[in-house]
């Protein structure tokens, strides 16, 4: 008899967090041209490797202004995974080719140099299924961590953008749910203080966008379009006012307040730069080691002609 009264304890004490998970979060799940969603489908089951979550991001699964429609960008995905090691040990026999020389050291060596800086290890100019493909590992730990704490901003700065899911986890929607909060609390009082009258819809998503990338030391070096933040929202604004329809009201009109342990709207812009700052410094030098030589010249050139035809 004890034995069911524990167990009904544990289902009681286990049941408000089930509610909490198994919200809607329909806002999240933007759609996209059905072929170019059969080629991303057909990219994320080609892997043998588990993967928890996913997502693609960018010009190769988003149009942006600037490009032209002969354009065939490289995509990016995200994958979020509960054992890198695995992953990448299951991943290197099967995608040998996808690594750079740091696959000799093995997956272990592999996925602790992963968990420097924002904690993603990316594969660039990947040839998956015939598409040009960048994807980056990150552990669900980390993925979260940052969602809950903007602990780098990085994973937690693209999720405020736009994406396309292509793997669902509740646990990942639920704690990207606050994070788009979060991101529109902010968003709301920088741009009030720019514009004390009134500010409209375009400008409250470029706030949100501009966040991500406060602080990229990319900007610095001239290898990201200057236009970059208003390009994204210009071309996306259907999607940004799908991805911010039940925040909007909440934060926007009825004055709802979310920000991360530690943020306030003092701290906030000073703590995300700072954090911006050393993440994409770190990404980059990693780049070098994860990618290659070759392939790092390779996407660093790209990027700067980029910046300099848009």
């Amino acid at each position: 008899m004890s034995q069911f009264l524990l167990r009904d304890a544990r289902r009681s004490l286990l049941r408000p967090l089930r509610r909490c998970y198994s919200s809607n979060f329909s806002n999240q799940a933007i759609e996209i041209e059905s072929g170019l969603q059969r080629e991303l489908d057909g990219i994320l089951n080609s892997f043998d490797a588990p993967i928890t979550y996913a997502f693609g991001y960018g010009s190769g699964v988003f149009k942006q202004v600037g490009y032209d429609s002969t354009d065939k960008p490289q995509i990016d995905l995200i994958l979020a995974v509960e054992d890198p090691v695995e992953f990448h040990s299951r991943n290197i026999k099967q995608n040998s080719h996808h690594y750079s020389s740091l696959k000799y050291f093995g997956p272990k060596v592999i996925s602790r140099f992963q968990d420097v800086g924002a904690g993603i290890y990316f594969n660039p100019y990947a040839n998956i299924n015939g598409n040009e493909v960048k994807y980056g590992i990150v552990s669900m730990k980390r993925i979260l961590n940052d969602l809950k704490n903007w602990e780098s901003f990085y994973i937690a700065g693209r999720l405020q953008k736009p994406v396309k899911v292509l793997k669902t986890n509740p646990t990942i929607e639920h704690y990207n749910h606050l994070n788009l909060k979060a991101a529109a609390t902010l968003a709301k009082h920088l741009i009030s203080v720019k514009y004390p009258e009134k500010f409209d819809e375009f400008q409250f998503y470029k706030e949100i966008t501009g966040l991500s990338y406060l602080g990229d030391i990319r900007y610095h070096l001239g290898a990201e379009n200057p236009k970059k933040v208003e390009n994204i929202v210009t071309k996306n604004f259907d999607k940004f006012r799908m991805y911010y329809k039940p925040i909007y009201e909440d934060v926007v009109v009825n004055n709802g307040y979310y920000l991360p342990p530690g943020f306030t709207l003092k701290n906030s812009l000073k703590k995300i730069q700072y954090r911006i700052q050393r993440t994409s410094l770190t990404q980059m030098l990693k780049g070098v080691a994860t990618a290659g030589i070759t392939k790092s010249v390779k996407y660093a050139w790209a990027k700067r002609m980029k910046s300099r035809s848009k």
